[in-house]
């Protein structure tokens, strides 16, 4: 009986070959990618029809909720806020500011532009917001509140995960060339 709790003891063998991706976890039909992009695909499919009576997109709402949840922010904080690469970020508010909806400033340093909904964009977030809640409410309710609360958790720790992957860190310089 003992053996049974073997694998929980820190440090032992069995511990750390747990803590290895098994040979499933590692096939092609585990791919990280390719889980987290079809949910990705069909969470924006879900909340996209009900914020376009509204003129937004799921994605433009999200800009939106943060900036009117977070206040003014420049691009690079935005962008780290909303895990995107700080290059998206003029294409992503374009159509926005287009519209009037959000502001671009200029920073202290004369390089940082600062975003900030305008009254506008405050008014049309605040339209959008009910619609947004219902869709989350939804979901929320067929996920389970704490399962939700968990898998975000989750969520987390594969983007940590991402974020410190090799392949987003420079190649070492060859100094002998």
């Amino acid at each position: 009986m003992a053996d049974q709790y073997a694998a929980r003891k820190a440090g032992s063998e069995e511990s750390v070959m747990d803590s290895r991706p098994s040979p499933s976890a590692l096939s092609p039909d585990a791919c990280i990618l390719r889980h987290v992009s079809r949910v990705s695909r069909a969470v924006v499919a879900a909340y996209d029809p009900a914020l376009a009576p509204f003129g937004l997109t799921s994605h433009q709402f999200n800009l939106m909720m943060t900036l009117g949840s977070m206040g003014p922010m420049t691009v690079g904080a935005l962008a780290d806020t909303l895990g995107m690469d700080a290059s998206g970020i003029p294409r992503a508010i374009r159509p926005l500011a287009d519209d009037g909806m959000i502001a671009v400033k200029r920073g202290a340093d004369r390089r940082q532009r600062v975003l900030s909904l305008t009254v506008l964009g405050r008014t049309r977030l605040d339209r959008a917001t009910p619609a947004w809640s219902r869709v989350q409410e939804e979901l929320v309710s067929t996920i389970g509140a704490g399962r939700w609360t968990s898998m975000m958790g989750e969520l987390r720790t594969v983007q940590k995960a991402a974020a410190n992957c090799s392949t987003r860190k420079p190649a070492p310089v060859d100094k002998k060339s």
